[in-house]
């Protein structure tokens, strides 16, 4: 089944949001959002014709977790890199 660009767009534009939910909850040492958004993530990437963003959402759950708080930053910063390449490619 082939997504709407739109539906594409919208889906990078949660990203983003997710992206600012997990930085602000690690501020706090609060790994739930972390686990919630990387468990979505594994389970939608490939719906919404992302599937690079798969494995990375299961390394961000798995990080989660652990409570490993660098791991999750690191994985954030990699999160930001792809959401990034991908919103020049579907939202411009």
């Amino acid at each position: 089944m082939q997504v709407p660009l739109e539906l594409k767009r919208k889906y990078i534009q949660r990203r983003f949001q997710d992206l600012q939910q997990i930085s602000s909850s690690l501020e706090e040492d609060d790994f739930g959002p972390a686990a919630r958004i990387g468990h979505q993530l594994k389970g939608n990437a490939q719906t919404f014709d992302f599937p690079q963003f798969a494995p990375l959402g299961i390394q961000i759950e798995k990080a989660a977790i652990a409570g490993d708080k660098q791991t999750l930053k690191d994985l954030l910063e990699l999160m930001d890199r792809e959401v990034n390449l991908a919103s020049r490619l579907f939202l411009h």
